[in-house]
């Protein structure tokens, strides 16, 4: 079986968490930066459900490429669909998750919103910023572009698969860091005692909806969530794309993990960038003061 290890080294991890959590710390040092954070990564993650799907069907479509090599019926040896079904379990919950019967992306926009009110942003504010910086439209597309992958192209879609491990893989790290700055830390105050005192719901689309849960479904500072789940189905549509291609599975990892660097480079990129707005919306606020 192939190891999350061969990924991504100890050291590689450490750095990772660090410049998440100076992002995270850059967002609660005012109202305005924690909105920009959460606008930010709502953003980007909201094409999260699109792409994995995307991925899924361009494996399922890739009927040629996957074959069992035990079974001399060609026709009979197809199992493309077997390596998307892996797959296609991450983007289930991003449609309509479970527990909460909406979107991820709904929850996502939830507390985006509890963010705009906690932060006393006019609604002409917010349409004002509804524009994203250059920044992260650069991040946006370049993980369209590794993520998405091409249906019929056995190189491509193995990196993507290596690039939605290190999504799902990652992701855990992020929203474990993002509760613990946001909750676990600030139990008693800002954002979080903000939510509490109003039982954690906004109105949206005619519905009560609770505008934390889009932290605490995907990880917690103390618990893993659904993460952790659609990295073991990952894992699985790797072994799966190795087992029914014809390349060395030691080709097959340096494939994967081509595409698991990439997806490393846009996280970093991305937090690198969010710290760097948060602490200049921040400082500027502070010289307004």
């Amino acid at each position: 079986m192939f190891r999350l290890e061969e990924f991504q080294t100890a050291a590689e991890l450490e750095a990772m968490e660090a410049t998440i959590r100076r992002a995270c710390d850059a967002a609660v040092r005012d109202p305005f930066a924690q909105f920009l954070f959460i606008d930010r990564y709502t953003r980007w993650n909201g094409y999260a459900g699109a792409l994995v799907a995307k991925l899924s069907g361009n494996l399922g479509e890739s009927q040629d490429l996957f074959l069992d090599p035990n079974e001399p019926d060609r026709a009979q040896a197809v199992r493309g669909m077997d390596v998307a079904g892996h797959v296609l379990d991450a983007t289930v919950d991003e449609h309509l998750d479970k527990g909460h019967r909406v979107p991820h992306r709904t929850l996502a926009q939830a507390m985006r919103k509890a963010a705009a009110d906690y932060a006393g942003l006019t609604l002409s504010e917010r349409n004002a910023l509804s524009e994203p910086p250059a920044w992260l439209r650069d991040v946006v597309a370049r993980t369209f572009t590794c993520y998405g992958s091409v249906a019929h192209d056995a190189e491509a879609l193995i990196r993507s698969i290596g690039t939605h491990i290190a999504s799902e893989s990652m992701a855990d790290r992020e929203y474990a860091i993002i509760d613990r700055v946001f909750r676990a830390e600030r139990h008693e105050e800002g954002f979080y005692q903000y939510l509490r005192e109003r039982d954690y719901r906004v109105e949206l689309g005619g519905k009560l909806v609770h505008a934390y849960a889009w932290i605490t479904i995907h990880a917690t500072f103390e618990s893993q969530g659904v993460e952790a789940e659609h990295l073991a189905e990952a894992m699985k549509a790797l072994e799966l794309a190795a087992r029914y291609r014809p390349e060395p599975r030691e080709r097959i990892l340096e494939l994967a993990r081509e595409g698991y660097r990439s997806f490393a480079d846009l996280q970093r990129d991305f937090f690198v960038n969010a710290a760097l707005e948060c602490d200049a919306a921040a400082d500027r606020r502070q010289r307004a003061a």
